[in-house]
């Protein structure tokens, strides 16, 4: 009975180095190539890390300094012995959403332009404001090249906001306007008077005349008394004129985005160096494979020829 023959140690193919495997990944490096060259020139990554993060915090450091100052803003008076004291906080958290709005507003831009010569545009782009969560209070936050211009902007900015939402909720325009409804109507009442006055000199018995100038003058009293108590009405119902939003603290100093530039630039230098230094890597890593491939092609030939 016939039996296979066992495969020698001869029979078995040759381990293949580095250029073989080259050859056989037609020219494609093969898995892991890539990690042993990083592997073997890690140095190299070091390196470009290093450099590149020495040059990106150089570069943040460079960088022209933002200064950044806030006042703060509360919405009315917060009294916690009141007896509405969480209607209130609830209510006032809500106005402080809305109030804070308001730093966008043309009068509080147009007192910035006025004290400060800062155009609208200028400083809407330099001013900002946020709610406080959870709080009846909001922050006027202006930035600015220097620490003294980020206080003075914050500060005047406030005030303004202040002085803008103060007239623009007390002001009643139905107010007014029965206020000028009422002087008209007391005028005319005194004209309708003196009507009557002269109507009745020198009549005796019924005069329509005088009957119709007593019934205009009954009617002007009633219109007159109608709007007095609907101009008393509006003005009751008016927001106070002050205390609506007060200044809870001022802005005082400025803090400057130079440590938080400085990180980001060399951070990104750091994973710039990384990338690079990988890249050379394994190009280095291609010449060493592609020399030893040269290599081995030299030596096959040798031999054949031998």
């Amino acid at each position: 009975m016939l039996t296979a023959p066992k495969p020698t140690e001869s029979s078995q193919p040759p381990a293949l180095d580095d250029a073989d495997r080259l050859i056989q990944g037609v020219f494609e490096p093969p898995n892991g190539v890539v990690l042993s060259a990083i592997a073997r020139n890690k140095w190299v990554v070091c390196v470009f890390a290093v450099l590149l993060a020495i040059a990106g915090t150089a570069y943040g450091l460079s960088r022209p300094r933002t200064y950044t100052a806030s006042a703060t803003l509360q919405v009315g008076q917060v009294n916690p012995n009141s007896p509405g004291f969480n209607g209130f906080a609830q209510s006032a958290t809500s106005l402080a959403t809305a109030f804070s709005r308001g730093i966008d507003a043309y009068p509080v831009l147009e007192t910035v332009q006025r004290k400060l010569k800062l155009s609208p545009l200028q400083a809407s782009a330099r001013l900002s404001s946020e709610p406080i969560p959870t709080s009846p209070a909001f922050q006027v936050i202006a930035t600015g090249s220097k620490e003294a211009e980020a206080v003075l902007l914050a500060n005047v900015a406030a005030n303004a906001l202040i002085n803008y939402e103060s007239k623009s909720n007390s002001t009643n325009p139905e107010a007014e306007s029965l206020l000028h409804e009422y002087q008209r109507a007391s005028l005319e009442l005194r004209r309708i008077v003196a009507n009557v006055v002269r109507r009745s000199k020198g009549v005796h018995g019924y005069n329509s005349a005088l009957a119709a100038a007593e019934a205009e003058k009954s009617a002007a009293v009633v219109k007159l008394r109608a709007l007095g108590v609907a101009y008393t009405d509006a003005i009751s119902s008016r927001a106070p004129s002050s205390g609506l939003v007060s200044l809870l603290a001022g802005a005082t100093s400025a803090s400057n985005d130079r440590t938080s530039k400085t990180e980001k630039f060399g951070f990104i230098g750091l994973l710039a160096g990384i990338v690079i230094g990988c890249a050379v890597a394994v190009l280095f890593g291609r010449r060493r494979t592609s020399r030893s491939f040269a290599v081995g092609i030299e030596t096959q030939s040798s031999q054949q020829r031998g």
